[in-house]
């Protein structure tokens, strides 16, 4: 399997998401999910575009994999219709 990279929607460099990484904190403009033998990482991308010294290791298990997928998916759920209500900026 290739590595895949998610880009976030574009926002000021003020407002981008704060990642925290082997050198302190970096503006985090997406994130790249690489299949690996054994584990699966996940590693943020700088506000330049590239791969940031900072990853999460998910163990190479199918179900753990979906629960957090469906954890994710719940949580854009739940923005989603807070942004819908007024609730939360969209």
């Amino acid at each position: 399997m290739t590595p895949q990279t998610i880009k976030f929607k574009p926002v000021a460099h003020d407002e981008m998401p704060i990642s925290i990484g082997r050198n302190g904190t970096l503006k985090t403009s997406g994130v790249t999910v690489k299949p690996l033998v054994g584990e699966v990482w996940l590693q943020a991308v700088t506000s330049k575009g590239s791969e940031a010294r900072c990853v999460i290791s998910l163990p190479e298990d199918p179900e753990a994999l979906r629960e957090l997928a469906a954890v994710l998916l719940m949580t854009a759920e739940d923005l989603q219709s807070a942004q819908a209500e007024g609730k939360i900026a969209a």
